[in-house]
């Protein structure tokens, strides 16, 4: 009998030992694999994230430093200073535009126009004055780009028809769902404002209608303290009403496509022609890049850290049962070695007898994984990464041969560490421990 019938016959006759490392072998090997798997998903969604959620820069006018204001004027109200540094010109803007890894950008004023209802009407506040005869004025946001404006970012407003105002619209309004029900009015449509601070009449084309101020207070002491009454209106426009030739902001919003290279995209721009030496002030936002990558990174750590656990241990715990196992084989090997067996063939068997174990284990512990992996992946997520949607982890046939390849280098490293403690001592030193 050759030494792999004698391994199968071992396996069949310790059905206790063989059950018990099919277990062992099993949840070690799940283990590894799903730490790997989890630790793989965790990679690719922190690069997703690294493109998919960006981060912007402000730059903002020095309005803060007084060096930039002059002696002043006066007037019947006091005095007055005028600004006397750089503004956000449009070649300022064109000039941000071409650089690498910039995607948008936008500026707005947040309740910078306020208009009268011409030709529709807005919802009533309890008190209500009357502003050249066309009844009380609402806010409007004047922005470059409405799909960048907080409120649509955070969720809170919802465009429902038609289409964001951009930067090179000109009269163009966004307004809500239920202002334009009250008023019958569709995408595409016209709305007249009054504005007492321009003292003129504006026709607007509607561009898009959005959500969100369902269920706001209808009872507000003003109508402009109504959201629903709230819209947005296209910069340009505003700029027109003022009969201002040249774009000159206060601000910027540059949105960029990489959270994690922000701060060289910033060093890109304060070092372009247009822009070096101007009396710029700059901020960077990775709120919400940081918000999902930090908890990643835990992750990423954590799993890492799992596997050269699982590694460790389960080398140990493998070592520790074939020897001892092995070492109440003594008579036997003793035995085989005095009918005339090699050592060599002693310990293929012993190798044999645990590969006929980790055979099946293999197909158990692929199961287990497929089973188990999205499941702890998620688990793993709600616990620690609460603002990332979910992790999609997949068996990669990489880990698969790494963690296999590992197991069976353990493996045959167990066999032999266990096998030296019989196979050293000659046939005669073991029949006589024996006796």
């Amino acid at each position: 009998m050759n030494f792999f019938r004698r391994a199968i016959r071992y396996c069949w006759r310790q059905k206790v030992r063989s059950i018990i490392l099919l277990l062992v072998f099993t949840l070690l090997a799940s283990a590894a694999l799903i730490a790997l798997s989890v630790g793989h998903a965790t990679a690719e969604e922190t690069d997703d994230v690294k493109q998919t959620v960006g981060a912007s820069i402000r730059i903002e006018i020095d309005s803060g430093n007084t060096n930039l204001y002059g002696s002043g004027s006066k007037n019947e109200w006091g005095t007055a200073y005028q600004y006397n540094g750089d503004y956000i010109t449009q070649e300022v803007i064109d000039a941000i535009t071409k650089v690498g890894g910039v995607v948008s950008y936008s500026a707005e004023s947040e309740e910078g126009y306020y208009g009268a209802a011409v030709n529709f009407d807005y919802f009533p506040g309890a008190f209500n004055v009357s502003v050249a005869g066309h009844g009380q004025s609402a806010p409007y946001t004047v922005t470059m780009n409405t799909a960048l404006s907080v409120e649509f970012l955070n969720g809170t407003y919802t465009l429902e028809e038609g289409r964001h105002i951009q930067p090179d619209d000109s009269y163009a309004v966004l307004i809500s769902k239920e202002l334009a029900a009250k008023n019958g009015l569709s995408v595409g449509d016209d709305i007249t404002l009054y504005s007492m601070d321009t003292q003129r009449e504006d026709t607007f084309e509607i561009v898009g209608i959005f959500s969100g101020t369902e269920g706001m207070s209808k009872d507000a002491m003003m109508s402009d303290g109504i959201p629903a009454n709230q819209g947005y209106i296209d910069m340009n426009s505003y700029q027109k009403m003022w009969n201002e030739t040249t774009l000159e902001l206060g601000s910027l919003d540059v949105y960029i496509d990489s959270a994690e290279n922000v701060e060289n995209i910033l060093e890109t721009i304060k070092n372009l022609p247009e822009i070096k030496g101007k009396t710029f002030v700059y901020s960077t936002d990775t709120e919400n890049f940081d918000l999902i990558s930090t908890p990643l990174s835990s992750i990423q750590t954590m799993v890492d850290t799992a596997v050269i656990v699982i590694a460790v241990t389960g080398a140990a715990i493998i070592v520790l049962l074939l020897v001892l196992w092995t070492r109440g084989r003594k008579k036997e090997a003793g035995i085989l070695m005095a009918v005339g067996r090699r050592k060599l063939e002693i310990v293929l068997q012993f190798l044999v007898e645990n590969i006929l174990v980790a055979i099946p284990a293999v197909a158990a512990s692929l199961g287990l994984t497929a089973l188990l992996a999205d499941k702890v992946g998620s688990y793993l997520v709600s616990r620690t990464a609460t603002d990332v949607a979910g992790l999609s982890v997949t068996i990669h046939s990489a880990d698969i041969v790494a963690v296999y390849g590992i197991g069976v280098l353990i493996l045959i490293s167990a066999v032999l560490l266990a096998a030296i403690t019989v196979i050293r001592l000659k046939p005669r030193e073991i029949l006589s421990q024996m006796n």
